[in-house]
């Protein structure tokens, strides 16, 4: 790994998942059951992994692309359509689909901090391998990164990231006629604990975000212990990334740990996001150092430490910024 030729970072980063509208509902207590209470406020906002991913990107001013399924049914499609736009999000290569958005109604406990979130799936619109091939026909050169946010189509995803590790093993070839300069770096992130075979898709992954929650279900209760014991899920040479709320961040890489510590002295007041806050400004902090994957034989291990502990400290503060705010729209001060 290494830091790449300046005219890279001109290209931008394509989040790959899902994109749903959230129903938030601000409280003062979580309510009692079979109640009846008013609420603090009410507001729609864009949801989705991947979809968060974005919004986080383009208010730090990185250059970048969502792609999955936008449905035409109901106010909420062109709603999410609009958004993006505002945010100059671009969503080219999405497919449309006569179908619902998902729709998630989310609590937010003044009182405690915390978030608690029901999902709708509907009509449960997903990406296909087959669009993903149709859309980019094998040609990722405009994208110095895609990240993948996994759903249930672990199998379509993996197939996916099987066409960019194509491309990238054709471009090498082609390199050495000086034709193309750089390769688009591959992460996924795994959140859910019930995901099944998400190990087909880590050991591909360039970069492997792991949330607290995927952790915990396998048995491990601290981002290090995490971070070093799932690590043999992924590749050689990838970088294994997992954030955890109040303990910070860990990632480890060349048989080497890095941590973080998690920003301290704030209020929370919406933790809705925190996590997809954590991985793009993971991203971002990489895409702004110019930083690609490069063979084993060329990397410099204490600078690439140094790179990565540098996201991460950049991430976690982040993060932090975020759970003291509603919404996104703060973030704009932290480039």
């Amino acid at each position: 790994m290494h830091e790449d030729a300046a005219e890279d970072k001109k290209t931008k980063i394509l989040c790959v998942g899902m994109a749903c509208v959230d129903f938030i509902n601000v409280v003062k207590e979580f309510p009692k059951e079979d109640s009846d209470q008013r609420i603090l406020n009410y507001y729609w906002q864009r949801g989705g992994n991947a979809s968060n991913n974005c919004t986080v990107l383009s208010l730090l001013s990185v250059p970048c692309e969502f792609m999955g399924v936008l449905g035409t049914q109901g106010a909420e499609a062109e709603w999410i359509k609009s958004d993006f736009q505002d945010l100059r999000i671009d969503i080219s290569h999405c497919e449309v689909k006569d179908v619902h958005c998902p729709v998630a109604t989310v609590i937010l406990n003044q009182a405690s901090g915390t978030r608690t979130i029901l999902f709708y799936p509907r009509d449960r619109p997903e990406l296909s391998h087959e669009n993903f091939q149709r859309s980019f026909c094998s040609d990722f050169s405009p994208y110095f990164w895609i990240h993948f946010g996994i759903c249930s189509n672990v199998s379509d995803i993996s197939s996916m990231i099987d066409d960019i590790i194509q491309y990238k093993s054709d471009k090498k070839h082609r390199r050495a006629l000086n034709e193309l300069k750089s390769e688009p770096i591959v992460s996924v992130e795994v959140e859910k604990p019930e995901l099944t075979d998400a190990e087909i898709v880590m050991k591909k992954a360039d970069i492997v975000f792991i949330s607290k929650d995927y952790a915990s279900s396998k048995g491990y209760f601290d981002p290090i212990r995490a971070v070093k014991e799932l690590y043999q899920t992924c590749r050689h040479n990838a970088v294994l990334v997992c954030p955890w709320g109040e303990k910070g961040a860990a990632a480890y890489l060349n048989h080497s740990i890095v941590t973080s510590p998690a920003l301290s002295d704030i209020t929370v007041i919406d933790s809705l996001g925190a996590g997809d806050t954590f991985v793009a400004g993971f991203m971002a902090r990489l895409w702004k150092n110019n930083f690609t994957i490069a063979s084993q034989d060329s990397k410099n291990d204490s600078e690439t430490l140094g790179v990565i502990k540098d996201a991460l400290d950049f991430s976690c503060a982040l993060a932090g910024q975020k759970c003291s705010m509603f919404g996104y729209t703060g973030l704009k001060s932290y480039k």
